[in-house]
């Protein structure tokens, strides 16, 4: 698929980690590593490191904020970052399994020539022989770095903010319930929290803050509904659902895919494969209300 009008590019994430965290110190911020959150009292925010005073808490501490209060919405994840003479330079590969990884896919994103990002992720796989498994499979290669972490996949929890605090990014469940990225979207909320909260000290008026949700919701919400009712469907079809609806797409769906549709909002690149009736009789099966709100949405 020909992503070039999209224009997509590959981010390093750690760089552009690094980039806002300079930004955040130039523009007054003070950074602390090693340092957790224990509570907020009135005022008063307690850590490991300290007390400080504090109107509005910020939460950003990722799907770690979530893990104890809704467990179905999470996936074990692993990604190494590789040196293989296989990895070619503007070709991402997503390989869908059922057995493998279930609820989800292995991933191939190159960040040049020969190196680039490899991960699997699944409901319930012990994710490390996993991908062991798949780097194996793909050929000869060099791993030099890898990552464990959870990811979030179950759309945006029920409330961002309070009257004192705020929750955003993967914390508040901003990323795409499909595919589990957020660079946009999570993005998008920390700006949007952000603004929100300079407005609510600039008038101390406290109660502005549930504009934060209506806003991020408002951009988004009906995609991520739109993905979370197609990662529903998704996740009850198996393999052979799976390769007859991939036989059905054209080129002339791919081309239209890939010079009108939008990356991050993608729901309607799924709508045209599952919309069209020869992948609709190959899953007849398992039709159900939610893909027919899909369809119609």
């Amino acid at each position: 698929m020909n992503t070039k009008n999209q224009e997509i590019i590959a981010i390093n994430r750690r760089e552009l980690d690094k980039q806002a965290a300079q930004q955040a110190q130039q523009s007054g911020a003070e950074i602390m590593v090693k340092a957790s959150f224990k509570e907020k009292n009135k005022d008063i925010v307690r850590t490991s490191v300290g007390d400080f005073n504090c109107k509005i808490l910020v939460d950003c501490r990722g799907v770690s904020a979530l893990i104890n209060n809704d467990r179905d919405g999470v996936l074990l994840s692993a990604q190494y970052e590789v040196y293989a003479d296989w990895i070619l330079d503007g070709q991402v590969e997503v390989y869908f399994d059922q057995i493998k990884y279930p609820g989800f896919f292995a991933w191939v994103i190159p960040s040049g020539s020969g190196i680039g990002k490899v991960g699997v992720a699944g409901r319930e796989i012990n994710v490390s022989n996993t991908i062991e498994e798949f780097l194996k499979s793909k050929g000869k290669h060099s791993t030099i770095r890898k990552i464990f972490a959870p990811i979030w996949i179950k759309g945006p929890i029920k409330k961002f903010a309070s009257l004192d605090r705020v929750i955003a990014g993967d914390a508040a469940g901003q990323t795409k319930p499909t595919t589990a990225g957020g660079i946009f979207s999570c993005g998008m909320g920390g700006i949007i929290a952000g603004n929100t909260i300079v407005k609510c000290l600039e008038t101390n008026d406290f109660s502005q803050l549930k504009q934060y949700q209506k806003s991020w919701k408002d951009k988004f919400g009906k995609e991520f509904e739109k993905q979370r009712i197609s990662r529903k469907f998704l996740e009850r079809i198996d393999n052979k659902t799976i390769d007859s609806l991939f036989d059905t797409i054209t080129p002339e769906m791919v081309d239209e895919i890939s010079d009108k549709d939008d990356f991050d909002f993608h729901t309607s690149s799924i709508v045209k494969l599952l919309g069209i009736r020869k992948s609709l009789s190959a899953a007849q099966n398992i039709m159900s209300s939610e893909l027919r709100r899909l369809l119609t949405s």
